[in-house]
């Protein structure tokens, strides 16, 4: 989503509808049928184009979710397809499941991979403007069956969110990914008139420097952002969430 992606793609203490892509408990205060769609162009290469889908239903006693998301061009793609669980123990205590079949598609006469996963979040509410959040992904750390067996990374998120002001919030998050370096995150939120976000943040390893904007609306929300990579060169993003119902979610601090 185009918030995570300018907050120096933090993500895993936030409440908003990507939680299904990136922490599945934070989507459990949900209280409205949701649609939610995304375009990454990464580097400016239509070939690198990341793009995502959700879908939030909340029930009696906790908020189901579908995703699905492909990134890649025709002639190789990586995808992935998630159902996903989340609900509230007690006030302040949040927990998500998601399971997960990722397959890797490729042109002409190659064989095509896939297999299942799943991944889990919690968020914990300490008061009203702090919140922390922890992340695991594919922790029984699966193979891709292929010629040499590569293994799907094992992800971990820990991070949190914190209100300074009603209109000023201030997120953080380091990751550990088995297969690469240790990174850290950080983000600022900035709602300088009624519905309007400015937001800017960064990453270490590999470094970002991000930036956007948000629009929130009554049944729709749209955000657009910026990254920056020394190297590689600019990334632009772009989600839109719809949603079906009339009330309006708020997100809890």
């Amino acid at each position: 989503g185009g918030r995570t992606n300018s907050l120096g793609k933090c993500s895993v203490a936030l409440n908003d509808l990507w939680s299904l892509h990136n922490n599945p408990a934070g989507f459990s205060l949900y209280k409205d049928l949701s649609i939610g769609l995304s375009y990454e162009n990464r580097f400016l290469l239509k070939e690198l184009g990341y793009k995502n889908v959700g879908l939030l239903l909340p029930l009696k006693n906790c908020v189901f979710g579908i995703s699905a998301s492909q990134f890649g061009y025709e002639h190789y793609n990586e995808n992935i397809i998630g159902f996903a669980l989340a609900r509230n123990f007690g006030p302040y205590l949040k927990i998500g499941l998601k399971l997960d079949y990722i397959f890797l598609k490729f042109s002409e006469d190659y064989e095509n991979f896939s297999t299942p996963t799943f991944e889990l979040g919690i968020q914990y509410e300490i008061n009203e403007n702090l919140n922390l959040g922890a992340y695991l992904f594919n922790p029984i750390h699966v193979k891709i069956r292929s010629i040499n067996n590569s293994k799907i990374p094992i992800i971990m998120r820990l991070g949190f969110s914190y209100f300074i002001k009603d209109d000023f919030m201030i997120t953080s998050e380091i990751e550990e990914n088995i297969e690469e370096n240790f990174s850290y995150r950080f983000g600022i939120e900035y709602e300088c008139y009624k519905g309007f976000y400015i937001r800017s943040g960064f990453q270490l390893t590999p470094k970002l420097f991000t930036f956007g904007i948000g629009y929130d609306y009554q049944w729709c929300k749209i955000d657009v952002s910026g990254q920056m990579n020394q190297e590689l060169g600019t990334s632009i993003n772009c989600s839109l969430i719809f949603i079906i119902n009339t009330k309006v979610y708020k997100e809890a601090a």
